[in-house]
């Protein structure tokens, strides 16, 4: 039985009509967690894109996610686990602020149940993503017992590999697909963690076998030491622009929107458990103890795969000085040195490119974009993932 699963869920894809229809008939009885939702109040009409919801236990939690199929070609596009800094932040506000098709139609709110409008810069228009509310906590996460709601960096990375295996055991359609771990903000800590796990599951034979490619971290923390000397530095060198009234206006209706019976019981959200849905839970039982996963981007550097770090050139959270000097660090060959890249015909950021035995590492800055960067600027860190994802330079 090992050995079968370990050629299905091997690289190789030219039996992959052969092994979809094998993986289909040998977890046909696995039990779902998901539901599909077709209607979403605040939105008018059928959802154009196909949304699930639902819970993975994991130990003694119980683990909410937004999954979202590519709005291109699903059978072929890759898979995103994405994660949404804090810790505590839930992975709606990826969602619906920075990645996702749908936003608040901010313009036109006057009072009541906010409304939503489909939005077309969507990174899922060329990739399936699964959007974890993670650490426990976050979100409508929760766990079972009055244990399960301490947690640490390294347990939380833990849980969101384990969530990973068990989701994709559950839809083994995607097994075969290119896998991608991704996050923005804090969740620079637990990404190249659960990446790191998934590479040593993979090299020690653990089933299923995940087709990991690459990672990304958007306006990372990475390095608490770097990442908060560097604020001092970049203030002497920009300030920040802020709009406080725009955002704290755009996050009141993310309150209202996610906490009305209407949206929860839409989103299949278990009843009575999360009293409150909030964007970031700050009263979390979590322990920070991993300070840096700089070592742990050197490690991945030997593993050949895919990185991009982008992240906004007005971000006084991350200052982008702090994310050069630890990707400096790193010592790897620069194949594509500093430059601007463009948007029609315009200055949207600037790039470099380093390379080492297969490890690609893009760098991009994005002009204007404060923290995290998609928040300001969502096209432009539309343009830049559609050519990082599809191997254009950018």
């Amino acid at each position: 039985m090992a050995a079968l699963l370990q050629f299905l869920t091997s690289s190789s894809t030219c039996l992959a009509p052969l092994k979809w229809l094998i993986l289909s008939a040998l977890f046909a009885n696995v039990a779902f967690s998901g539901q599909i939702v077709k209607h979403l109040p605040g939105f008018h009409g059928e959802l154009p894109f196909k949304l699930e919801t639902g819970y993975v236990s994991v130990g003694d939690s119980e683990l909410f996610y937004y999954f979202i199929e590519s709005q291109g070609d699903p059978e072929k596009d890759p898979l995103f686990l994405w994660l949404t800094g804090g810790p505590g932040c839930s992975s709606f506000g990826g969602l619906i602020f920075e990645i996702g098709p749908l936003e608040f139609d901010v313009d036109n709110y006057k009072v009541g149940l906010p409304e939503l409008k489909y939005c077309p810069y969507a990174w899922t228009k060329s990739a399936s993503f699964i959007f974890l509310d993670a650490p426990v906590g976050s979100g409508f996460s929760y766990a079972r017992t009055p244990e399960g709601w301490h947690i640490s960096d390294s347990e939380s990375a833990e849980q969101s590999y384990q969530f990973l295996k068990k989701w994709l055991l559950e839809h083994p359609q995607y097994l075969l697909l290119q896998l991608y771990i991704g996050g923005d903000s804090y969740s620079g800590i637990p990404v190249p963690l659960i990446t790191k796990k998934v590479i040593e599951g993979n090299e020690a034979s653990v089933l299923p076998h995940l087709n990991l490619q690459g990672y990304l971290v958007g306006s990372p923390m990475t390095d608490l030491i770097i990442d908060r000397n560097s604020r001092i530095v970049f203030a002497h060198r920009l300030a920040l622009i802020s709009d406080e009234l725009y955002e704290n206006f755009v996050y009141e209706m993310a309150y209202s929107w996610a906490n009305d019976p209407l949206v929860q019981d839409a989103l299949h959200v278990r009843k009575g458990i999360v009293s409150e849905w909030v964007r970031c839970n700050r009263s979390l039982s979590y322990e920070k103890n991993v300070t840096s996963v700089v070592d742990v981007h050197r490690y991945l550097s030997t593993k050949g795969l895919q990185l991009l770090v982008e992240t906004g050139d007005h971000d006084m959270t991350t200052p982008y000085v702090g994310t050069e000097k630890w990707i400096k660090s790193l010592n790897l060959t620069i194949a594509d040195d500093w430059r601007p890249w463009y948007i029609d015909g315009q200055v949207a950021g600037y790039t470099r490119k380093n390379s080492q035995h297969g490890f690609q590492l893009t760098f991009a800055t994005v002009k204007g974009g404060g923290h995290p960067a998609p928040e300001f600027k969502r096209r432009e860190c539309y343009e830049m993932f559609q050519r990082w994802i599809h191997y254009y330079p950018l």
